[in-house]
């Protein structure tokens, strides 16, 4: 191979892997879309509630997100998308007085963006990635304690109105987050 046509090979390979990756996260373009669907199916899902005990807010977490490259802010807005699904798919729903059909398609809509997720995070993922363990452990130990606190103790329908709540607020927290990640890249 002549070094004319190797060199305009390695460019077109470099060019090409440069916008895979820039192009392959369809999250970010459907995000709207899709994050709407799951606020309005998680509000759909809303039931009266006797205890209104407070749960602690992590606030912090998120507040140290914003300031994150986007490819922490990818894997923690995934990894929270996790640990909700992981949360209503461990529970017994039918306890918690819903719609059987609102809850199925609320936990497609939060797996569907888990699944184009995925693909952002595969086409990030780095040594840099794992610097970010540290926020997921965070993470993963606020889910814990809002399982904790709402289906362990108290638990039945009250339990699961509370994680709805949380979920919501949850939600629209990651939103933020997303659509700080569109801002900086100039998609609106």
């Amino acid at each position: 191979m002549d070094p004319t046509t190797f060199r305009n090979m390695a460019t077109i390979l470099i060019l090409c892997s440069a916008l895979t990756s820039a192009l392959c996260c369809d999250w970010l373009t459907h995000y709207n879309d899709l994050r709407n669907s799951t606020l309005v199916r998680v509000r759909s899902m809303k039931c009266p509630i006797a205890t209104t005990t407070p749960l602690r807010f992590r606030d912090r977490l998120y507040k140290d997100m914003k300031t994150r490259e986007e490819t922490a802010q990818l894997h923690f807005i995934r990894g929270s998308l996790v640990q909700i699904y992981n949360l209503y798919r461990r529970g017994n729903t039918s306890t918690a007085g819903w719609d059987a059909w609102k809850t199925t398609d609320f936990l497609e809509s939060i797996n569907r963006q888990i699944l184009e997720l995925n693909e952002c995070v595969k086409s990030t993922h780095n040594e840099a990635t794992s610097k970010h363990e540290v926020y997921e452990k965070k993470m993963k130990r606020y889910y814990r304690y809002l399982e904790n606190n709402t289906l362990l103790h108290p638990g039945g329908r009250d339990g699961w109105e509370m994680l709805r709540r949380e979920t919501e607020q949850n939600l629209i927290r990651l939103d933020l987050l997303g659509n700080l990640i569109k801002d900086r890249r100039g998609q609106h």
